[in-house]
């Protein structure tokens, strides 16, 4: 299903909604269809999407908006495979490095509600295992740091993940019978069909976020909204590249890792 076209006068900033909203529904749309689909096809597709400027050597640290399209979909296919449907959890402990993007993105487009935890707040990891709002996640995905820890939480609290992918994994730390895969397996082209972008309700959730107090907020996809205007109040656009310490939004940092991608500017980790 295609979105309706944008109006005129705000081609490449205007969200696109697969249906618009009336008086008696929320309408449909999909945060990572316009962080990514809209862009590739109206001419940004080699522009800067994703830079890491300070990678570990070998490590991938460019993505274009072509590229981290394919990447997305990749991630979203695997997920799909790994039982992940709309209104799920996959918790994504992970530091500021694109894999955390690549996966916010990738639930954002088969439907799942991301639950990230980052360094930024170290108890959330803790409150995986208690916070009510948090339900038994479809899969985690994890780096090798924080793979234990997380593991262990879920376990104590019978919230155990069907699978666990971990990014970059220590060498011989992998147990396939307990679920345990290679993000770089799942993201090996070809491994899975690539994911279509999932026409979802407005009000579907798509974010979850922990601190290390205070309630948990729930973001949904018509946050688009929000982080568009918010963006372009930021004067973010094409061309720009926006650090996630900007960001303007209540989601600090998530704000600044998707409102960049739905204007066409570039996020750069540092």
């Amino acid at each position: 299903m295609t979105p309706t076209d944008p109006p005129a006068e705000t081609p490449q900033v205007a969200p696109d909604w697969f249906a618009r909203p009336s008086g008696s529904t929320p309408g449909s749309l999909n945060l990572a269809y316009n962080a990514l689909d809209r862009h590739v096809v109206r001419g940004l597709a080699d522009e800067p999407a994703l830079l890491h400027p300070f990678a570990a050597a070998g490590v991938r640290s460019y993505y274009s908006y072509a590229e981290l399209l394919e990447r997305v979909a990749q991630l979203g296919g695997g997920l799909r495979e790994l039982g992940v449907r709309p209104g799920r959890q996959v918790v994504l402990a992970l530091g500021p490095v694109p894999e955390l993007v690549i996966g916010l993105l990738a639930c954002a487009r088969v439907g799942a509600v991301a639950v990230p935890v980052m360094e930024e707040a170290p108890g959330a990891v803790r409150r995986l295992g208690h916070d009510p709002a948090v339900d038994r996640p479809a899969v985690v995905v994890v780096d090798a740091a924080r793979k234990a820890a997380v593991a262990a939480v879920l376990a104590e609290a019978g919230r155990s993940a069907d699978y666990q992918v971990v990014l970059r994994p220590e060498a011989g730390t992998l147990d396939a019978s307990l679920g345990d895969i290679d993000l770089a397996a799942v993201m090996k082209p070809g491994s899975f069909e690539p994911a279509a972008a999932e026409v979802l309700p407005a009000d579907s959730p798509l974010l979850l976020r922990l601190t290390d107090d205070g309630p948990a907020a729930t973001y949904d996809h018509a946050w688009t909204l929000d982080l568009v205007a918010q963006a372009l109040g930021a004067g973010w656009a094409p061309g720009t590249y926006v650090h996630p310490a900007d960001d303007p939004t209540d989601a600090t940092p998530y704000g600044a890792l998707l409102g960049p991608l739905l204007v066409g500017a570039a996020v750069e980790l540092r």
